[in-house]
């Protein structure tokens, strides 16, 4: 080989041997090892610097060799050499996909494509222009390379200075923000975007056949007058890049926030917070989600022993993909503590992950470093043990019936508590969210209460939990293991917890992406009633993953709706004898055929199925439904009638809200029992109404109702009823009354005595 020759050619072979090693690297991941949103990063990240290089060489070796080849050969040459570099990394995982994983490969192909593919391709152009330009051979190499970091580093400036979580960069691709959010597909702004890039490459092609002169160190703007038309692709080309720079928000090719505040349309700034939510939302509900942000604020400052200063700033979106297109997180809720800001979609009143949230931007005031956030090396090293489970400690509040100390009780039981050690360091995202949330929020919850929250506020600080306690984390996690075995749990707690900690956490999850997309065309499926679709979605999703309970439950549900009874009851034995599906999932199987039966009038065959699931452990709503089935059953044709039609509707689809409070008036005036106010006011109160909903639950009350778990539930409702109407004394009667009851759960008097905070809290304003 000719020393000319030599820098471009090893470069290109430290670049192949550089990828086939990554190639191989990210194939001992599951998640990273297949062709897929996160390999397609990974690549983005490291390939589009050495095809930079690789064309800024190419245009030094033509020209200390004498050769004057035109603009058009010398991006040839460096695109080849660029993909050349880019296939071999693309093969291993092209291969260990075939052989592992039966995900969904051509989504993963288009997300390589659209990332490094593109990238690989810009970085070779970009090369070989600075090559033209800069005649110094090791300048014009190390400005190449610098470029996609250059570029790299802007994206992250953007993530960090703006609302936004995702970034599109020219040479990476797509970063989407969280790990953890399986909900990550290409979207039409990675598209659009990605047509901009395509646009550059055109405009750099055509900039430099209408300006390079071959054999010349730079650009002559003699040559433009004869090649016009070149010329004139290149000056509509960077106009129309420009025009993208400056729609950008709009095309949602970048976050901005004066953009989410205008699409969003309403602005309210209440005591401690400034909530943005959508135009249409009723100025009292506004108000209430504002006076809700007051609260959890003042809550977290309580607990945690600090002061929030400035006001932390709340977007509500209206759905989760109206998130996803103006900030980049979809079914993940996002604090960016640095900026006192949390973004959330509508999910009800009071909010469930809010308090989650606020405590994020709140613990920030005892965090150190750009982001805020606990972790070692002065804040720069977060650790997402310590950040997700000081949320979870802060905001200490039940879910499904279970606070996080009965959730992780259950879990040691069952032997599924990962270590302490994991959890607190790289290991958090092995197990799934709901796993590795609560084992942190427990602990650090344990540790404040058995020494102080002093201890958790220099954890969090300074990134040891070991130098902040004075105790060695083993020792740390058998006293708290000891501690929560003595966390009284309910009978349903073992079997709760199988069905909500069976999911593996997303690196080990079995393509996480692709039974995403799948698991939401099911609930499309769903929603249409079309269960002749529905039962092809979950073919699609079992051929993937074999064990997924969802799956496998809504497969039952459809072939039970479309009369294929004894194909839905071979697949109920495979439920539960094959799979030993946790409690939960058989009831919700058995239920969706027993359904089936009654819309058939096989009255005395669904009888005993729901009166069996009554004895088996799960969800207090669950059982709440079951038996309100199991007592229509019991009751005359029309009232059964209306109580399924109620329920389930003519196609077992449910029934619009409407139709239910006119069901619902016509059952109360039939029987004269509780049970009918109290199903019209569910509606009334999920959409909001409390005023119309209260006096209808305390009609119930009064009536009667068939069960103590459905009077239960409308005290409850009765008392959040009784608050949200600002009847501040009956709201706190009754959640007093519910707070010292101790025949209720664990979860419910705590989320009781949370009432009666706010209320105390309310009355400083009010």
């Amino acid at each position: 080989m000719r020393p000319s020759t030599a820098p471009g050619q090893r470069t290109l072979r430290v670049g192949l041997g550089l990828g086939l090693v990554l190639g191989l690297g990210l194939t001992q991941s599951r998640l990273l090892g297949i062709l897929g949103v996160e390999s397609a990063l990974a690549l983005g990240l490291v390939l589009p610097g050495f095809a930079a290089a690789l064309g800024a060489l190419e245009v030094a070796r033509a020209r200390r060799l004498g050769l004057a080849p035109g603009a058009l050969g010398l991006l040839s040459l460096a695109s080849r050499r660029a993909l050349l570099l880019l296939a071999v990394p693309v093969s291993c995982l092209w291969l260990h996909g075939a052989l592992t994983q039966s995900c969904d490969p051509w989504t993963g192909a288009l997300f390589v494509l659209l990332g490094p593919g593109l990238g690989v391709l810009l970085g070779s152009f970009v090369g070989v222009s600075i090559g033209v330009l800069v005649p110094r051979r090791r300048l014009a190499v190390t400005l190449a390379v610098a470029a996609p970091l250059v570029s790299a580093s802007w994206g992250v400036w953007q993530f960090y200075s703006g609302p936004g979580i995702f970034v599109f960069d020219p040479f990476v691709g797509y970063f989407p923000g969280t790990i953890y959010d399986r909900s990550v597909r290409v979207t039409q702004a990675y598209l659009s975007y990605r047509a901009g890039s395509v646009l550059a490459l055109l405009t750099l092609a055509a900039g430099l056949h209408a300006l390079h002169t071959p054999g010349l160190a730079g650009w002559s703007l003699a040559r433009a007058r004869r090649h016009l038309l070149a010329f004139g692709v290149f000056a509509l080309g960077l106009a129309g890049l420009g025009a993208m720079q400056v729609y950008a928000p709009e095309l949602g090719h970048r976050a901005d926030e004066d953009h989410i505040v205008e699409v969003l349309g309403r602005t309210l700034e209440s005591h401690r917070c400034v909530v943005h939510v959508p135009r249409e939302m009723a100025l009292a509900d506004a108000t209430r989600l504002g006076r809700d942000c007051d609260f959890r604020v003042a809550e977290a400052e309580s607990t945690l022993g600090v002061r929030q200063t400035a006001k932390v700033v709340a977007f509500f979106y209206r759905s989760a993909s109206e998130k996803r297109q103006l900030m980049g997180a979809d079914e993940t809720f996002i604090a960016k503590p640095w900026r006192n800001e949390v973004h959330l979609q509508l999910a009800g009143w009071p909010h469930p992950v809010l308090a989650h949230e606020v405590a994020h931007v709140v613990a920030a005031n005892t965090a150190r470093g750009p982001f805020r956030l606990g972790g070692s090396l002065g804040g720069w090293w977060p650790n997402a043990g310590l950040i997700e489970g000081l949320a979870v400690a802060v905001a200490f509040r039940s879910q499904h019936g279970l606070t996080p100390d009965q959730w992780a009780h259950a879990m040691l039981e069952l032997d599924h508590m990962p270590s302490l050690e994991s959890v607190m360091g790289a290991g958090f995202l092995n197990s799934s969210a709901a796993q590795s949330y609560t084992v942190a929020g427990s602990f650090l919850r344990w540790l404040a209460t058995d020494r102080d929250w002093s201890v958790v506020r220099r954890a969090y600080r300074d990134g040891d939990i070991e130098a902040a306690a004075h105790s060695d984390l083993h020792s740390l996690e058998e006293h708290w293991h000891a501690y929560l075995r003595t966390v009284p749990l309910p009978p349903e707690a073992l079997e709760l917890a199988r069905m909500r900690f069976e999911r593996p956490g997303v690196v080990h999850a079995i393509c996480p992406h692709a039974i995403a997309d799948l698991l939401r065309r099911l609930d499309g499926d769903t929603a249409a009633g079309d269960d002749v679709r529905l039962r092809e979605t979950c073919h699609e999703i079992l051929a993937m993953d074999p064990a997924n309970l969802s799956a496998k439950v809504a497969q039952i549900g459809a072939l039970a709706r479309m009369g294929e009874l004894d194909t839905a009851r071979q697949a109920l034995v495979d439920l539960r004898e094959r799979l030993r599906a946790p409690t939960p999932y058989r009831i919700a199987a058995d239920a969706a055929l027993a359904d089936a039966l009654v819309q058939r009038g096989a009255f005395d065959e669904a009888r005993p199925i729901y009166r069996r699931l009554l004895d088996q452990p799960q969800s207090e709503g669950s059982a709440r439904l079951l038996e309100v089935k199991a007592w229509a059953l019991e009751q005359p044709a029309e009232a059964r009638t209306m109580v399924f039609d109620l329920l389930l509707g003519p196609d077992l689809r449910g029934s619009a809200p409407r139709v239910v409070v006119h069901l619902a008036a016509q059952l109360a005036a039939l029987d004269g029992g509780g049970l009918g106010p109290y199903l019209a006011a569910r509606q009334l109160f999920a959409s909001g109404r409390y005023d119309l909903a209260r006096p209808m639950l305390v009609d119930a009350l009064d009536r009667g109702l068939p069960t103590r778990r459905l009077t239960v539930e409308a005290e409850r409702l009765t008392a959040i009823a009784s608050f949200a109407t600002d009847d501040m004394a009956d709201a706190r009667m009754r959640f007093a009354r519910i707070r010292d009851d101790t025949s209720r759960s664990v979860a419910a008097r705590a989320e009781a005595d949370e009432w009666l905070r706010r209320a105390r809290y309310e009355a400083t304003f009010h």
